[in-house]
C-alpha cells in the first residue's frame, strides 16, 4: 500500500551550511546559518512549460521525482552523509532537523528541485516545524498551485522567486513563466514575507528582457537580486561581463530604489562548501 504523501514525501538531502546567495535587501538570508531540506522533483525540468527546464541548473539530482535514497548529513557541516530510503515522514524529517540544530542556526530552507511540488507534504512539513519555533526561508521557481501557495504563505518567514529570463531556456513563452513567478512574489508579499526575487544573468540575456523583469518587480516594489551565472563543464552560457552587469543593475533602478536592488554570486561555490 502506498504511504500517504501527506504525511510522507520525497526528499533529495538534508545539510547545515549558509545562505550562499542573496545580496543585503529585505527578504534575504545571504551569509545566515541554514539548514537545507531539498525536496525532491522540478515541474520545469519534467516539461510543463515545454522545455527539460533551466539550462544552468546548479542541481539536477534534485529534478527526479522520486529518488530512492535521501542523503543525511551526519553532524552539522562535517559534509560527511549517510544514507536513509524515501519516502520520509514529516516527524521523521523533523527529527533529523532538530538534531542538526546549532547554536548560530538562523533558519530552515525548503529548497529543491522545487519545494511546492509536493505541496501538501510541504504543508504538513510547515506546520511542524513552525510549531517548534523554526524560522522558514523558501526557495522556489515555479508553481501552478497558487491555491496551494496561500496555504502556506503566512508561515513562512522569508522566501527567494527566482524570475526566469529567456537565456535560462527554462520555458517556451518564458514571459509567461515569469508573470506567474511574479504571481507567486505577490502572494507571499500579501501574507507578509519578506520576498525577494532573484534572475540570473549570462552573457545572453538582453537589456530588453530584463526592462521587462524589472519594470514588473517595480510595480509591486519586489526587492531584485541579480546573480551572475555560475559557469560549469558544458553549459554553453558565460558570465556576463561586466559592463553588462552594471548596465542590468543600472536598468533595475529605473523601476525600483536602490536599497531593493542588489547582485548576488554563488558563495558557496567559491569556497567550496555546501
Amino acid at each position: 500500500m502506498k504511504k500517504e504523501l501527506t504525511k510522507y514525501g520525497f526528499v533529495q538531502e538534508i545539510f547545515s551550511s549558509f545562505q550562499g546567495e542573496g545580496a543585503s535587501l529585505s527578504g534575504s538570508c545571504y551569509g545566515l546559518r541554514q539548514i537545507f531540506i531539498r525536496l525532491a522533483g522540478c515541474p520545469l525540468a519534467l516539461g510543463v512549460c515545454g522545455t527539460k527546464g533551466c539550462v544552468w541548473c546548479d542541481s539536477p539530482k534534485a529534478q527526479t521525482l522520486e529518488p530512492k535514497f535521501i542523503l543525511v548529513e551526519k553532524e552539522a557541516g562535517g559534509q560527511e552523509f549517510y544514507k536513509i530510503e524515501n519516502p520520509i515522514s514529516v516527524a521523521q524529517l523533523v527529527a533529523i532537523v532538530d538534531n542538526l540544530r546549532t547554536s548560530d542556526l538562523h533558519s530552515v530552507s525548503l529548497t529543491g528541485g522545487e519545494p511546492l511540488l509536493q505541496i501538501d507534504f510541504a504543508a504538513e512539513l510547515v506546520n511542524e516545524l513552525k510549531k517548534k519555533g523554526y524560522l522558514l526561508y523558501l526557495e522556489t521557481a515555479y508553481t501552478e498551485d497558487l491555491l496551494g501557495l496561500k496555504r502556506i504563505s503566512n508561515k513562512i518567514d522569508y522566501a527567494c522567486v527566482d524570475i526566469k529570463d529567456r537565456s535560462a531556456q527554462s520555458a517556451k513563452d518564458w514571459k509567461k513563466l515569469a508573470e506567474q513567478e511574479l504571481k507567486m512574489c505577490k502572494i507571499l508579499q500579501k501574507s507578509g514575507v519578506k520576498v525577494f526575487a532573484k534572475v540570473v544573468i549570462s552573457n545572453k540575456s538582453t537589456e530588453e528582457d530584463f526592462h521587462y523583469i524589472s519594470s514588473m518587480c517595480g510595480k509591486y516594489q519586489i526587492p531584485l537580486v541579480i546573480q551572475p551565472v555560475t559557469p560549469k563543464k558544458g553549459l554553453e552560457l558565460k558570465s556576463p561581463t561586466w559592463n553588462k552587469i552594471k548596465s542590468f543593475t543600472e536598468i533595475a533602478g529605473e523601476y525600483l530604489p536602490p536599497e531593493n536592488i542588489g547582485l548576488s554570486v554563488q558563495v558557496h561555490k567559491l569556497i567550496n562548501i555546501l
